[in-house]
């Protein structure tokens, strides 16, 4: 079996998306004959080409002139697995059209209704369309997508990775927030705004901040410029995210709006949850209802008065929200649970395609 994934800027060090296609591309590597290769298109400069028998990567620019090298990749696989959101350009209307019997595609990212609606003509086209959340799911359902043409797949995490950690002794309640924007102006929707706030109104919690990216000096001049004393920031890629969850009490994800570059699950989230720590989620993600229903968190809207509550609730019931997230992260998230589950949708399709 040939296997092709369809990603844009696959930065699997540190970003979440692409963390879910390395797993799966070398998984499916290892198994008896069967090869993988991802196809990425990205951002990070016009020399920022690569080319080998397992992955190709190259500017979008260039997509024009690669276009029929795109073609041939899709028609000698026996899988095309687009994975990017339901609102994708370029792979979707090409794939849809070529192989769309081969062609699934995971709604990773988010995406508005309106995009979502305007590709509506070339997602009803392919074979399996695997979302990640029940928003995307009755947005599909909304627009005549067929119940069995779309699958639930939650994003994975390395149960083994990660390991129970107890409450951390004698130091101040501490909040974990990991996140990688690119730019200032993601601040807003990131949440970053909302927690100085937060941090102004409650003096005695502290937040640490994990950053990857290279906004790192506009966060320390806002820092500053505050004179926040509670607010630490780190920036650096980080190998071991379980000595982090270990230091701290739990983990937030404060999105103030559902844009289309943000993961509604975001991976901060579950890996917290494996760790043994509660989270605290915006209502603009979809953590915000499963970590509710499970009671391994609470939900707030996008509001320091709101944030602020949530805070007071989740330290005075600590022991309530932190004794159920590990199992919350195996019923949920499993990672070898994701991989079965991607194996059955790829063996239903070779093997309907004669593979």
């Amino acid at each position: 079996m040939n296997l092709t994934y369809y990603v844009q800027r696959y930065r699997p060090t540190y970003e979440a998306i692409s963390k879910e296609v390395q797993l799966l591309a070398t998984h499916f590597a290892n198994q008896k004959n069967t090869t993988t290769h991802i196809h990425d298109l990205h951002l990070d400069g016009l020399k920022n080409i690569k080319k080998t028998h397992s992955h190709t990567s190259f500017h979008f620019a260039y997509y024009p002139l690669l276009f029929p090298a795109t073609i041939i990749q899709c028609k000698k696989s026996n899988i095309n697995h687009i994975y990017t959101s339901l609102g994708d350009l370029p792979y979707l209307p090409l794939l849809s059209t070529i192989n769309p019997n081969t062609t699934i595609l995971t709604a990773a990212a988010s995406c508005n209704e309106k995009k979502i609606k305007s590709r509506i003509s070339y997602l009803k086209k392919i074979k399996k369309i695997i979302i990640e959340t029940k928003h995307h799911q009755q947005i599909l359902l909304n627009l005549g997508i067929s119940q069995n043409q779309i699958k639930l797949i939650y994003p994975p995490v390395n149960l083994n990775t990660f390991t129970y950690h107890a409450p951390p002794k004698n130091q101040p309640f501490t909040i974990l927030y990991a996140s990688c924007p690119t730019r200032k102006e993601d601040f807003q929707k990131r949440g970053i705004y909302l927690l100085i706030e937060t941090a102004k109104q409650l003096p005695h919690i502290q937040f640490l901040l994990l950053w990857r990216n290279s906004a790192h000096k506009e966060i320390i001049d806002l820092l500053k410029k505050e004179n926040l004393q509670n607010i630490t920031i780190t920036n650096e890629i980080i190998q071991n995210m379980d000595l982090y969850y270990a230091k701290t009490h739990c983990t937030i994800i404060p999105y103030t709006i559902q844009d289309d570059f943000l993961k509604l699950i975001p991976n901060s989230a579950i890996e917290s949850l494996a760790a043994g720590k509660p989270v605290l989620a915006s209502t603009k993600t979809e953590i915000a209802q499963i970590i509710t229903k499970e009671q391994s968190g609470l939900s707030f809207e996008p509001t320091p008065e709101s944030v602020i509550k949530a805070i007071q609730q989740i330290k005075e019931n600590y022991t309530l929200y932190h004794k159920r997230c590990t199992s919350i992260a195996k019923k949920y998230f499993d990672q070898q649970k994701y991989i079965r589950e991607y194996a059955k949708i790829y063996h239903e399709i070779a093997t309907k395609n004669g593979q």
